[in-house]
């Protein structure tokens, strides 16, 4: 099973050219900064030539609201180190909101904050230099008959912003990644090719404007598992196309949604986020 993580693809090719790496630890929150510099790491490594930054804590830092609001902020420094200054932002939650280990996308853009509809019609409610941001939760081709790439930018052509944000949920190749790694890129995503489901690729180059990818991986093929564990061939027929998502998945789900959320909207409105929470919830 391909994985969507830079840091997986990596760890498996350590000296390959092409690819520079720095790690450090902030609050006990591994970064490690992945950049991808040409075409041919690229291929190596199937993965966009770009910045990927993954952060890694303890799974049960997401169940603590103090600890997940330390990641939130952690995070959002990095969010904020891949764009310039945001006037106009375009939030776009990817996946199946009816599918629970697809639905982190969908459920971190519910919780982003809107201001597009304030600016339009009451704008000096909002503190100065407030940026406009609108929020979109794209659905799967099987629902909806149209590609996801076709939507959105169709939207980005009518909103125009600075900068889209894409949310989705990941694929790993270790279960021990499930659900306490978040991975942001500058090079896009492809919706669903961690589970095969390869669609048409969103990316600043597809789309006209910088993108930010942003997920954590939620699922990983039951044939990585039992690989690992040595239980039973990996290549028996009856488990090579199982996905397997951990039996707390909505827990997980909600609390990463937070993380995702407050770091997006720490990113976008800084220290104005705390006023604007209680003037839009």
């Amino acid at each position: 099973m391909r994985t969507d993580l830079a840091m997986e693809s990596k760890t498996r090719m350590n000296g390959l050219k092409g690819v520079r790496e720095e790690t450090e630890t902030v609050d006990g929150i591994g970064i490690a900064r992945i950049d991808v510099l040409d075409r041919n790491a690229s291929e190596l490594l199937d993965k966009p030539i770009g910045r990927y930054v993954t952060l890694k804590a303890a799974p049960l830092d997401f169940a603590d609201r103090d600890r997940r609001t330390e990641i939130a902020s952690v995070l959002s420094k990095e969010l904020r180190a891949m764009t310039k200054c945001v006037s106009n932002a375009m939030i776009v939650g990817l996946g199946n909101r009816f599918v629970t280990a697809d639905a982190l996308g969908t459920k971190t853009a519910e919780y982003v904050l809107v201001t597009r509809h304030v600016h339009l019609h009451m704008a000096d409610l909002l503190p100065k230099g407030t940026p406009v941001t609108s929020s979109f939760c794209a659905n799967v081709l099987g629902v909806t008959g149209m590609e996801t790439a076709e939507v959105v930018s169709a939207l980005t052509e009518k909103i125009r912003p600075d900068i889209v944000i894409l949310i989705d949920s990941l694929a790993a190749a270790s279960a021990e990644h499930i659900g306490c790694v978040i991975q942001c890129n500058d090079s896009g995503i492809a919706p669903g090719s961690g589970v095969g489901n390869f669609r048409t690729m969103l990316t600043s180059r597809s789309l006209q404007v910088p993108v930010i990818a942003l997920g954590v991986p939620t699922v990983v093929s039951a044939e990585t598992i039992v690989r690992e564990s040595g239980c039973a061939p990996a290549d028996d027929a009856a488990i090579r196309d199982l996905i397997v998502a951990p039996k707390d998945i909505d827990a997980l789900i909600r609390d990463l949604s937070r993380v995702l959320s407050d770091a997006i909207n720490l990113m976008l409105f800084g220290e104005n986020y705390p006023e604007l929470e209680k003037l839009l919830r």
